[in-house]
């Protein structure tokens, strides 16, 4: 639960931080360029219900997503794949925390940021394939039998 409430905090800042201007207007999904439908597409079965200020954001991250690294990419798709199975008050309450931590002071959020990523490595090092320990290594001599 709480790597997922980090993960949508942080899809939260990406939210925010890339908005799209002003002005811009808000379309239905079936007004969305078939490039735009393929990018936001775990948005799909909540788009014609969003606020028509968080389409039009979530517009002008489609639009700098093709300018994205690879891993930006991947890494966008995937926090848009877990916001998508939030519940409205899972999603309200990651917009709250992401509101609050935005009125921290500086070091205070450099302090999280960090203690997130400690967070990240330790959660990859943990997933990380490794090879069984009982395999015996490649080349190694084979006891008689």
């Amino acid at each position: 639960m709480a790597k997922s409430l980090l993960t949508v905090i942080l899809l939260c800042f990406f939210s925010t931080a890339f908005a799209a201007p002003a002005g811009t207007k808000a379309p239905a999904w079936t007004e969305l360029t078939p490039q735009q439908k393929q990018i936001l597409a775990p948005l799909e079965p909540e788009w014609n219900n969003m606020e028509p200020q968080r389409r039009k954001k979530w517009i002008g991250i489609a639009e700098r997503y093709p300018k994205m690294t690879p891993e930006q990419q991947q890494r966008l798709q995937l926090r848009m794949r877990e916001w998508a199975k939030l519940t409205p008050q899972e999603r309200q309450q990651a917009r709250e925390k992401f509101k609050n931590m935005k009125q921290l002071p500086p070091e205070k959020r450099q302090e999280i940021k960090k203690k997130w990523h400690q967070y990240q490595e330790e959660r990859n090092r943990q997933t990380a394939p490794q090879a069984p320990a009982d395999t015996p290594a490649p080349f190694a001599p084979q006891p008689a039998r």
